[in-house]
């Protein structure tokens, strides 16, 4: 198993200790001499990644480029490598064009319905108002839009030209096309490629070139992330038990059905914490070989003042023998609460 990751701190991590001190030492020093700091010296000390669109799908924030935080991302990188050699979940699930950047394959108009839902159907809806010609002049003239973007801070702020002198080039009918796939583009690479661009750099250290050759954007993903929605009959074709308990054979099938009548009706939140709690993923593998060791539940003896318990490490579930179904659910939601995780 891999160390367990915390993706809040890995997405906010910004740059070394040593070179942020180092960075703190030079700035203090102009500062006492006058001098504003050069712009290279100020800490680059954003999150890694954000979530522009889709809540929990990540992007990352190149900031100002700096080496180390460039380095950050290449560890990123190798980080999803290391994942995809020894057949582990990456908790980090990234935008699609992101996976398409690092495959190779060309990244469109449609991949900014992933990135930025809101501005891609603005754009879609404006590209079907232009064909009406009858009213296109009028549209164009109120929207008074021309080859130019402001960026957010994610982005790297201010105010960028799509062409040179885009500024004063109005969007019509005529060239809308090439303003939405420039616009697109630059949002989701251009002002983002260096970080993309070492993502990259750093798994193909760990993967060989070639390997992710024949996968889609979608494979890639499933292979990186498994299966997001819980699907509880491929949880239970996987599942094994263990008694340990000494019942008999029939209040042990017993209990079985009451633990997947409580799973088959939890929320998808509440599957993803059960499945994090019992395997230390949020997801299930792509397929049966994502799981080593396959997961597996022991059936201790009864104890109604026991919370269920697991080993991450073995893919394993400890559950008391409950006297009732409804004790067994209030434990087991209560219990897959935790998100802390230690030796016990």
């Amino acid at each position: 198993m891999l160390p367990d990751l915390d993706v809040f701190n890995l997405a906010q991590q910004g740059q070394s200790t040593s070179s942020s001190g180092a960075t703190k030492r030079k700035a203090t020093e102009q500062l006492q001499k006058g001098d504003e700091p050069p712009e290279e010296d100020v800490e680059d000390n954003m999150p890694l990644f954000y979530c522009p669109g889709k809540r929990g799908f990540y992007s990352p924030i190149q900031g100002k480029a700096s080496a180390e935080r460039l380095n950050a991302f290449r560890n990123v990188g190798r980080f999803m490598g290391l994942c995809l050699l020894q057949n582990e979940l990456c908790p980090l699930p990234f935008n699609r064009h992101v996976l398409k950047f690092i495959l190779g394959r060309d990244i469109r108009f449609h991949d900014l319905a992933f990135f930025d839902p809101v501005i891609y159907e603005s754009l879609r809806q404006l590209v079907v108002d232009a064909e009406n010609r009858e009213t296109a002049s009028e549209l164009f003239a109120a929207l008074v839009l021309t080859f130019s973007i402001d960026l957010s801070a994610e982005e790297g702020a201010g105010y960028v030209e799509l062409v040179p002198g885009g500024g004063d080039i109005e969007v019509s009918a005529g060239n809308l096309y090439s303003y939405v796939r420039r616009y697109s583009h630059y949002r989701m690479v251009s002002c983002q490629r260096k970080a993309l661009e070492n993502m990259r750099q750093g798994l193909f250290e760990v993967v060989p070139q070639g390997a992710l050759d024949a996968l889609t954007a979608e494979d890639f993903r499933l292979l990186l992330n498994g299966v997001g929605d819980i699907n509880v009959q491929t949880l239970i074709s996987y599942t094994s038990f263990n008694d340990e308990s000494g019942e008999t054979p029939s209040i042990l099938q017993c209990f079985k059905r009451w633990l997947w009548a409580i799973v088959e009706k939890m929320t998808p939140l509440e599957k993803q914490d059960l499945v994090y709690f019992w395997t230390g993923s949020p997801a299930l593998p792509a397929s049966e070989d994502g799981f080593q060791p396959m997961p597996s539940v022991a059936i201790r003896p009864a104890g109604d003042s026991h919370l269920p318990s697991a080993n991450t490490c073995i893919s394993r579930l400890y559950v008391p023998l409950y006297s009732s179904k409804a004790i067994l659910k209030s434990k087991l939601l209560l219990a897959i609460k935790t998100k802390n995780f230690g030796f016990v």
